[in-house]
């Protein structure tokens, strides 16, 4: 093949973006070049979706996905802009959403129906990150809630439409200490003045029941990491002697949804902002900014195409038998987390890590903001710098 078969099939490629190097000036690198004799490919799996493609669509997407991969951030963002779609974010963002939209451009023009793995699960997500007692050493300490907040996401309109927040009066230790009033912003008297949490979770399914949820509409709990279902809820109902709720059962956890869906290593709340070109808003460890922030994050996935599924859940453990190697045990709870390959780092984890190995920090990045369930030292520090 000679040089000006190699470039029409590159602006063949290109044209299929709307795209062409005169209007765009694009440089001769996102030419696309092919073998003399190119195969006719066969039908392939496509392991995003679990559906089939057909040889035309399957050719045209690898093209667009080829031409994709090779625009700079630039490019991509001037192309985002011409569609009307959200230019902020990280290079591998920009990358995920643009191929996202023309998969869903081009299976709708041919036409073909959306297979069960496309189609959203829940019309709605209920986000919630609890704030707890918690000491400076945290040494046999057990946390009681104090802080239940919730945000309601339209998944299907892709918009906050609701939010709920009520404090919990605690019972094992319910003299606050400076650490926690320190971290989460909560007050003696806010939780001298508040219901205890029995009375609140009831509140909380009233609040549930009159948005239909569970009744007309599928939702789904959605968290900010394990640690708010699987460990406070979970010690919490046991405090208060009531049964563990049954919507609370599974949830959806966003760390393991953005990794999944981006493709990149471990986040944190603050990661997952800063690759999206968002800022936090609000007061860190304040239950319903948290949860705020949460929720903004998940809308803008669903906004790129994530499909949200289930991906953690609670599971009973049974007592222990003869012959399990134990003498009777007693009940307990574990995460239930279905085998899975962890997807390889980004670039996005990559140079965030190699900040780290350096000890500083360039440009306008912030540091990291800890989360419940990270290292006591960590949240130590950033009480530190708060006070500086």
């Amino acid at each position: 093949m000679d040089k000006g078969q190699s470039s029409s099939w590159g602006h063949a490629a290109l044209s299929l973006l709307g795209l062409t190097s005169d209007t765009h000036k694009m440089d001769s690198s996102l030419s696309l070049k092919t073998p003399a004799a190119l195969p006719k490919p066969k039908p392939r799996h496509d392991i995003a979706s679990g559906s089939s493609f057909g040889d035309d669509l399957t050719m045209k997407l690898s093209r667009i996905n080829g031409a994709i991969n090779k625009m700079t951030k630039d490019q991509m963002q001037e192309k985002l802009s011409s569609i009307g779609l959200n230019t902020c974010g990280v290079k591998d963002v920009l990358k995920k959403r643009l191929k996202n939209y023309y998969k869903r451009q081009r299976t709708a023009q041919c036409n073909r129906a959306l297979t069960e793995d496309e189609v959203l699960k829940f019309d709605y997500l209920v986000v919630i990150d609890f704030e707890a007692t918690c000491s400076e050493t945290n040494d046999n300490f057990v946390h009681e809630i104090i802080e239940f907040p919730a945000v309601l996401v339209d998944a299907r309109g892709q918009v906050i439409c609701d939010d709920f927040q009520r404090f919990c009066k605690p019972r094992l230790n319910p003299k606050l200490t400076p650490f926690c009033t320190s971290l989460t912003g909560i007050t003696q008297t806010v939780v001298d003045q508040a219901q205890y949490f029995p009375e609140v979770l009831a509140e909380f399914e009233e609040w549930m029941a009159s948005h239909k949820l569970g009744t007309e509409h599928k939702f789904a709990v959605l968290t900010d990491g394990p640690w708010d279902m699987s460990r406070f809820l979970k010690t919490q109902t046991e405090i208060s002697n009531i049964p563990f709720p049954r919507w609370a059962r599974q949830w959806i956890n966003l760390r393991k949804a953005y990794t999944a869906f981006y493709g990149c290593g471990k986040v944190n709340l603050q990661h997952m902002l800063q690759d999206l070109g968002m800022t936090f808003e609000g007061r860190p460890h304040c239950g319903l900014d948290d949860s705020r922030n949460i929720a903004a994050i998940a809308l803008r996935l669903l906004m790129d195409g994530c499909i949200m599924r289930i991906n953690e859940y609670q599971r009973e453990e049974k007592p222990a038998g003869r012959g399990e190697g134990g003498s009777g045990g007693t009940r307990g709870s574990s995460i239930h987390q279905p085998p899975h390959r962890s997807p390889p780092k980004s670039r996005m984890t990559q140079k965030r890590q190699q900040g780290r190995e350096g000890q500083s920090i360039q440009g306008n990045e912030t540091e990291d903001i800890p989360q419940e369930g990270e290292n006591i030292e960590d949240l130590l520090h950033y009480l530190k710098l708060q006070k500086s």
